[in-house]
Order: structure tokens, then sequence, then C-alpha cells
């Protein structure tokens, strides 16, 4: 039985090798180019007029040779399921044997190992980077800490000078408020000085002030006449001036 499964992959071998030479002194660029390559009609053309109606004659083949024929075909055909047998098997040998667990077992660990390696050195090189990037981040949030306070220092220094100018201001007022131990005399000050705020102009323009004043005589306290007043109001009162 082996030497029968030697012998068919040598006849397929050598089958391919020859192909493979008839390829090569072809010089065909690709396997679909070959099938027309042979001179013949195109097999999308219809047939011939002349081949219409002709009907070919069945070969008639011998009975020893048909027999011949049959034993070759078995003999072949069990020459190709053998070969599909032997490689099935290695087939199998080669991805459900032990060792090739095995093996797969241990290299798949390896690839595992070298994952977590190249992960710890990933871990190690983003670590440096958030380190470098929070001292960054630190230091620009120290400074901006350190304007704020200056900023809130600098506020609070103005609204100590502006609480203590108003101190001052009112200091100053309340030596003229009105308490408990000068409250006579500030009656007394206020009947003796009247103030009226009260006062009327007239139609010559004399002011008169206090609700129940005369008008003055100084002309000070005269309204000025208008530039555009008409030349008769200005001739009346020029003579109730000289009146």
């Amino acid at each position: 039985m082996a030497r029968l499964v030697t012998n068919s992959l040598q006849l397929c071998i050598s089958q391919l090798k020859i192909s493979s030479k008839l390829l090569d002194s072809r010089k065909s660029p690709c396997v679909q180019c070959i099938r027309c390559y042979r001179p013949r009609k195109p097999f999308w053309l219809p047939m011939a007029k002349s081949k219409m109606f002709r009907i070919t004659k069945k070969p008639s083949i011998p009975t020893e040779e048909r027999i011949e024929l049959e034993r070759l075909y078995n003999v072949w055909r069990t020459n190709v399921k053998s070969i599909q047998h032997h490689f099935k098997e290695q087939l199998m040998a080669q991805t459900t044997g032990p060792e090739v667990i095995e093996e797969r077992r241990q290299r798949a660990l390896e690839q595992q190992a070298n994952c977590v390696r190249e992960n710890d050195l990933w871990n190690a090189e983003v670590a440096k980077l958030r380190e470098e990037r929070l001292a960054r981040d630190a230091a620009v949030r120290e400074k901006e800490i350190q304007a704020a306070l200056a900023q809130h220092e600098r506020k609070q220094k103005a609204l100590m000078e502006l609480i203590d100018d108003n101190v001052r201001k009112e200091k100053e007022a309340a030596k003229t408020y009105i308490t408990p131990e000068n409250i006579d005399e500030a009656i007394e000050n206020a009947l003796s000085s009247i103030v009226d705020h009260n006062f009327c102009i007239d139609r010559e323009g004399n002011i008169f002030k206090g609700r129940y004043g005369k008008p003055p005589t100084s002309p000070t306290d005269k309204k000025p006449t208008m530039s555009h007043a008409s030349p008769e109001r200005q001739n009346t009162q020029a003579v109730e001036a000289s009146s």
C-alpha cells in the first residue's frame, strides 16, 4: 500500500511538472486565456449549417478494451482516494496531535507574555507622560492661584482705603450732627437764621426772593433783557428806568 501511494505521488508530481513546463513554454499570463488558445470556432457562435442535421455515429468499444478501461479507472480512483486519505491523516495529525496542541499552547503563552510585557512598557510610558502633564498642570494652577490671591489682596486693599475714606468723611460730617447736647443751640440758630428758598420773577425781570419779599434795588438781581426783544418793548423799559 505504501509503495502504491509513493508511485501515485510520483506520477502526480511528474504530471504537475509537465503541465508547468507547458505553461512556461506558452508564456501565458493567465490560466483563463488557455481555454480559448486552441484555434477553433468560439463557443458562443451557433452550429454551422453543414452540420445542422448530421448525426454522429456512437463509437463502439470492444468488450476487452472496455473492461481494461474500467480496471484502469478503478485503479486510478483507488490511488486518488488513498492519496486524499493520506493527506487528510497528515492534516489531522498537524492540527489535532498532542505535540501540536502543546506547541500551540506554548506559543499562545509566549504571545500572551509578550503582550503583557509590551502592555507594561506602554503603561510605564503613559504614566511618565501623565506625571509630566500633571506637573505642568500643577505649575499652571499654582500661578493662577497666586495671581488670584494677588488680585484679591489688591481688591481688599482698595476696599479698606475706600472704607477709611468713608469713615474719615463721616467723622468730619459728625461734627455738624444734632445731638442731645447741642439740640438747643441748633434750634436757636434755625430760628434766628430763617432761610426761604422761594422766589419769583415779574414781567420786567425783577426777582422777588422769599414768599413776601420785595424787588431788590440793585441791578445785579434783575434778569437781563432778551436780545431778540422788540424795539417798542425796549423803549418802554428805558422810559420806566428813567422815571
